[in-house]
């Protein structure tokens, strides 16, 4: 009961955010913000999936493709906006540190192979390293500015905030399978879905078009 109640006020959330996205884009004719309603609405469209299975089967399922390939939508999408959101000269840093992110997916892949479709697992690994080194990128380079480019690094710790917030969840849901608050996955979901929200203030701070 707790995880459909759970998925249910995620699922509130990501629709409000998702709406307020698209207000947005139309009013600033933003493509950063479309990018954005983008990245809420497929998330909430995996997460609808999980939310119907939950509801008739009473239960999770344990390998679910067209929730991950929706959830992997949304992390296309994010990726496109870091692309949209590169400032001047970014795109020709090179920060080591930032390879600690696509690292990190690959640790992190072999160690989700115990659970995971190895398939799936590779696909998400190549996307959250991707969408990783960006973020990694664009706050190293953001910090640097010394003008209002620089709130641009808000964005992306709210983008590596919520890749390690995935990751968290993925591990918890592995090791733990009490369904009631004892169980860190609740607490890690209901960080995720602060982080949705928090990806409108941090989007209106960057400097964008």
């Amino acid at each position: 009961m707790i995880e459909l109640i759970d998925n249910a006020i995620q699922l509130t959330v990501l629709i409000g955010c998702c709406t307020y996205s698209a207000v947005q884009a139309i009013r600033r004719n933003s493509h950063v913000w479309f990018l954005l309603t983008c990245f809420y609405g497929a998330y909430a469209l995996g997460l609808v999936y999980w939310l119907l299975f939950i509801a008739f089967h009473s239960t999770y399922p344990s390998i679910s493709p067209i929730s991950d390939f929706s959830w992997m939508a949304s992390v296309l999408f994010l990726i496109v906006m870091q692309n949209t959101l590169r400032l001047p000269g970014e795109s020709t840093y090179r920060p080591l540190a930032a390879w600690a992110a696509p690292a990190f997916s690959t640790v992190m892949c072999f160690f989700l192979f115990q659970w995971g479709d190895y398939f799936l697992n590779i696909l998400w690994a190549v996307l959250m390293g991707a969408c990783g080194y960006q973020a990694l990128r664009g706050l190293l380079w953001a910090t640097r500015q010394n003008n209002g480019l620089r709130n641009c690094q808000y964005f992306h710790m709210s983008a590596l905030i919520f890749l390690l917030a995935e990751y968290s969840l993925w591990v918890t849901s592995g090791f733990w399978k009490a369904e009631n608050l004892s169980n860190p996955y609740y607490w890690f979901d209901f960080l995720m879905t602060a982080l949705f929200f928090n990806f409108l203030p941090s989007l209106k701070k960057a400097a964008i078009e």
